[in-house]
Parts: C-alpha cells; structure tokens; sequence
C-alpha cells in the first residue's frame, strides 16, 4: 500500500478548514461519548425493576428519560458531524479538482501529446472523488472506530470478562481477512480507474469523431469497440465488488456470531445468577455498537486502497513539471516588442523520435516582413512555429526575438507578443462572439468582431446565421464547415495585437476566391506585424518576402518567388503542379 505521501496535495488542502475539522471533531468525540454512555442507562434502569418497589420504578423512569435525551442529543451531534467533516471533503474535493486543473494547464505540449483527454477527465473527476470518499467518510470512520471501540471495549470489560473475550474472538480472523484480501482490493480497484479511464476516452474520441465515423460508416465498429472497453470495466468492477462482497459479508457474519456467543454464554450465567439482565442487554448493545467498527474496518480499508490506486494516477499528474513560467537567467526586454525574428542553427528533436525534426535550421525576417515556409510534409515547418512560442523548449541561444533568447523572456510574455492561427482550427462549444472574445482582454465590441470576421471573409456567412454572432458553433466547431472553422480561427487571430503573427496552414479548407478575399484582408490587417507562413498551396505565399524550403529539417531552398522558382527545385516543380491542377478546375 502506498505511503501517506503520496496524499500531501489533498492533505495541504485540509489546513484551510481547521475550524470546521476540530468543530467536527468535537462533535464526533462527543456523540460517540454519549453512545457508550447509552447502554448503562439501560443497564441501571433494568437492574432497578429487577429490585422491584415504588422507589427503584422511579429510578427506572429516571434513567429511561435520560437514555431517551442521551441518544436524541447523540443522534443530533452526529448530524452536526456528518454535515461538518463529510461537507469539509467535499470542499476539499473542490479545491483539489482546481488546483489540479490548473495544474494540467500549466503543462508543456508535449504532456497532451501522450496523454489521452478521456483519461484526463477520469482522473480529474472520478479519481478525484476516490480520494474525497477515503479522506471524507473513511477518515471519519476511522475516528469513530478509534473513539467507541476501546471505550465500548473498556465498558464490556468492566461487566465481564470472559463474555468480552468471547465476543473479541471473531476479530483476530477480522483482521487476518483484511490483511489477506487488501493487496487484491487495491490492485483491482487501480485496474477499475485505468478501465474508467479508457471508458472515457474512447467515448470522448467517438464523439469528438462523429462526422468521420459517419462518413465511413463505422458506427458498428465504433460500437464495437465501446462496448469491448465497457465489458473490461464491468469485468474489473465485477471482482472488485466480489472482493469486497466477501470481505463485507465475512465481516457481519462473524459480528453475528459474536452477538450469538455473547447471548448464549451470557443467557448461562444469567440462568446460573452469576449475570444481571441488566448487563446482558448492556453488553449485546455494545457488541452490537462494536459491529459497526468490525465492518468498517474493511469498508475503510477497501476505500483506502481504492483511493491509494487514485491518488497512484492522481501523482502521475502532479508528478509532471509545469512550464517554467519564469526563466531561470532573465533578460533585459524592450518596452514593446517589434517583431524582428532570427533563428540561429537550430536542432530539435522531439521527445522519444529517434531522428531531429530540425537540423541546423537559420532564418530570420524583420519587423513587419513575411516569411513563408513550405516544403514536403514532415519537413520541420509546424514543428518551427511551435519553438517560436515554446509549446516546446528550443536548445537555449537559437531563436532571438528583438535580440533576445526566447528561453531568456517569460513564457507568458513572450507568448503575448505572438498571435496565432493553428493548423487544426479548434473552436469551444460556445458562440462565435465568445470565441473571438478569447482574442482579447476585456470586453469584445460587435464592431472589432464583425471586422474581423470581415477580414477572414467570413462576415457573410456569420450574417446569415439565425443568431449571428451569437450563433452557438457546438463541440469544436461541429456546426461550421472545414473552410468556416479556419476562417473563425484567422478572425480571433486577427484581434490580437501582437507584433508576429503565426498562420500554420490555415487556408487549406477554403476555395481561391476566398482566399483571394482573406490575403486581401491580411495585407491591411496585418500591415506592421511580422507574418510566420506555413502553406501547402503556394499561391498563399508568392508574395511573401522570403520563402524557405524546408526538407527532412533542414534548408533545401530560399529566396523570393522568383528567385526560387528559378531554380527549378522542389518549389518551382510543386509551383507547376498546383497551377496548372488550379487552371483545370476553373476550365468548363
């Protein structure tokens, strides 16, 4: 079983509430106070109509009336309890899943690129609640066992002996069971995470997928597959309750016996005159109050395990290093940025590939010029502009904004001076309005969207939506077609003042009149800001100030248009292609 530590970030949060733990603390020790106090009412109340006479009926109603307000005042401590600890763990449930939250979001690209977004929200959600429910109601059972068993067990002592040992005789087997049947419990409770996990993510991905699934009509497959993942967390869950069916059933059929040993070997001595009847009812309702904890212990032992297997995925997560926010030797910086970009022998290499995606690369365009990358797919070109905003770390001394080493300036800095329009055109279930917004800081006026939209040559279709900008676009723009999701990403990059501006192949989707529209829109939105062009269809880019080649990450080609088509290269023959492929679908 893991070690207490691997629950500090859910411990850490518990400081924040030491007023409602020791209020429910004192709630816990006093009700369970008054619970061992219960039965020896009874056991006085009884003893006196076992005397018999006007005088001991009186102290038999005495001691009724006070075990009736002792468990009233008992029962409404235990609420008050209940409500403190138990509403405490859900606060701290809350604070765990934000800080966790936040936590992710401050990871580096290349944790979301092993980590499947199904998998992410089962530990963010039903991991999450593993932990609360041992360190919520477990831990509370826990201090109700540590409370009323050695005082239930102080009391049974204290009318006889030889019955308490009679009825403590199933709790040796109690624990052997629990200490054989928990290594099982926490090795099949982490196995029922990992397949909720799974569960999740491959129904995020059909869904997120539903437009290919139905294009190719593999829904049965689909299904398929859902169901096979479904089936291995039934299976999983299935042995996990069988575990714990047993350990529970164990554990009540041996406080059954219990209360049958006590009963039988207490009706003796009480027949023989050697036991009270009085302290025999006592004594069953401590064995009874005693039952409680004997089952809770593999209850609590079991949610233990389950939360350990949690917590096992949980620190995986945490275990992960943020983005440094800050660097660890800080530079200078300008008061504003101008845009001037150079790039200085760079190698890269992305975790785990075996060969550098870049490979002894140097560029440079200055402020407000336009740079265009091209090349064969593979090439290193995306792979550029995410070194450029460090979604991955570039080796120190190799890009230089304004002169300055990008791992030298504060990440969010110098991601401020940066907008960009990425190849997979992503948008969030919300309206158009609201996902331009993002652009921006502070309040976005119709007049800014709606220009630009017009920019992106995209305000026409938006006015003929119902809503218009307020027009809810569903999961990752789900309702827009290919051409309009990367015409609303262009737009929300537009809104950004920055000084460089990154487009990773972000008019694939669009036809040439509306590319036509947008490059006409860019050239007086953009006019001032450094331009970073990836592009497939070279008819994007011939105007550009320089055009580079990148081939197997390395520099095949450079120059402007002309220049390089003269070569006769890579470009000139694509060039070619793409033009005349242009002319036969304009032909009649």
């Amino acid at each position: 079983m893991l070690g207490l530590g691997v629950y500090r970030p859910a411990f850490r949060h518990f400081g924040r509430y030491t007023g409602a733990l020791a209020a429910g603390t004192a709630c816990l020790l006093a009700s369970r106070l008054l619970m061992v106090y219960a039965p020896r009412l009874l056991r006085r109340s009884i003893a006196a109509l076992e005397e018999g006479g006007a005088e001991a009926a009186g102290r038999a109603i005495r001691a009724g009336w006070l075990f009736l307000a002792v468990s009233v005042v008992s029962g409404i401590l235990t609420y008050a309890m209940r409500r403190t600890l138990i509403g405490t763990s859900r606060r701290v449930e809350r604070d765990l899943k934000r800080d966790l939250f936040v936590h992710i979001q401050k990871l580096p690209a290349a944790f979301f690129d092993r980590m499947r977004t199904g998998d992410l929200i089962s530990r963010l959600t039903s991991d999450v609640e593993a932990v609360r429910f041992s360190l919520g109601p477990g831990v509370m059972y826990v201090g109700q066992t540590v409370i009323l068993f050695p005082l239930a067990l102080a009391s049974m002592l204290d009318i006889s002996v030889r019955l308490t040992l009679a009825a403590l005789v199933p709790l040796f087997v109690i624990f052997a069971l629990v200490r054989a049947l928990a290594p099982a419990v926490m090795q099949t409770s982490r196995a029922v995470q990992d397949r909720i996990g799974d569960l999740s993510a491959r129904a995020q991905e059909s869904f997120a997928g539903a437009r290919v699934i139905r294009a190719y009509a593999t829904e049965e497959l689909e299904c398929e597959a859902f169901r096979a993942e479904n089936v291995r967390l039934v299976r999983e869950t299935m042995g996990l309750a069988k575990l714990r069916g047993i350990l529970t059933g164990i554990l009540h059929g041996l406080g059954g016996m219990a209360e049958l040993a006590v009963l039988w070997y207490g009706g003796h001595l009480v027949v023989r005159g050697d036991l009270g009847i009085g302290d025999l009812v006592a004594l069953i309702a401590y064995v009874s109050m005693l039952m409680w904890p004997m089952i809770s212990v593999g209850w609590v032992v079991s949610s233990f395990q389950r939360a350990a297997g949690a917590m096992a995925r949980l620190s995986e997560i945490w275990g992960e290093a943020p983005e440094s926010a800050e660097p660890a030797e800080p530079a200078p910086l300008p008061a504003v940025f101008r845009g001037h970009i150079e790039i200085r022998g760079l190698t890269f290499t992305y975790p785990g590939a075996e060969r550098p995606s870049l490979d002894g690369v140097s560029l440079e365009v200055h402020p407000g010029g336009t740079l265009a990358l091209v090349g064969p797919v593979g090439g290193g070109k995306s792979t550029v502009l995410a070194l450029l905003t460090r979604l991955y770390e570039p080796p120190p001394g190799t890009i230089f904004l304004d002169g300055v080493d990008v791992t030298r300036i504060p990440i969010g800095v110098l991601r401020k001076a940066f907008s960009a329009v990425p190849q997979d055109a992503f948008l969030f279930s919300d309206t158009i309005r609201e996902n331009l917004a993002h652009a921006v800081e502070g309040d976005l006026s119709p007049e800014r969207a709606w220009g630009a939209l017009a920019a992106a040559g995209l305000d026409d279709g938006v006015r003929r939506f119902p809503d218009g900008i307020e027009t809810v676009v569903g999961e990752r723009g789900l309702t827009l077609s290919g051409g309009e999701k990367q015409r609303a990403t262009i737009a929300r990059a537009l809104l950004r003042e920055a000084p460089v501006f990154l487009l990773d192949d972000c008019l694939s989707s669009v036809d040439t009149q509306t590319e036509a529209r947008i490059l006409d829109g860019w050239r007086s939105s953009l006019r001032g800001r450094t331009r970073f062009i990836v592009a497939h269809r070279l008819s994007t880019i011939r105007h550009a100030d320089r055009i580079v080649v990148l081939d197997a990450g390395r520099v095949a080609e450079a120059g402007t248009h002309a220049e390089i088509l003269a070569r006769g290269g890579w470009y000139a023959r694509t060039f070619a292609q793409q033009r005349l492929e242009s002319e036969l679908e304009e032909s009649p």
